[in-house]
């Protein structure tokens, strides 16, 4: 099987670094519609003319804030961990005897 060409290979690397941002970006998005509106939907059986909407934006919010957290840890994880992958691999080939 041959091995993929240069372009293919930033192709491919582009979809792996877009995919957690249109990840968070929906996530984000899902959070805000579903609290903004839920708190709309309290203003409106409730009375109030804006309190719960404005509270159910505030909560979509931590929950966009949340979520960001959750991105960059898993982001800071692996990077983390290739970084430890390629200074084991340079370690192992510098130590290998001279054939």
């Amino acid at each position: 099987m041959p091995s993929p060409n240069k372009k293919d290979r930033k192709r491919a690397s582009a979809k792996e670094l877009a995919s957690p941002a249109v990840g968070f970006g929906s996530s984000f998005a899902g959070g805000m519609a579903v609290f903004g509106l839920g708190g709309h939907w309290l203003d409106r059986k409730t009375g109030h003319e804006y309190l719960f909407t404005l509270l159910g934006i505030g909560l979509g919010l931590l929950y966009g804030a949340w979520e960001l957290w959750k991105l960059i840890t898993i982001s800071n994880r692996q990077a983390e961990r290739r970084r430890r992958e390629q200074a084991e691999k340079q370690e192992s080939e510098t130590n290998e005897p001279a054939k």
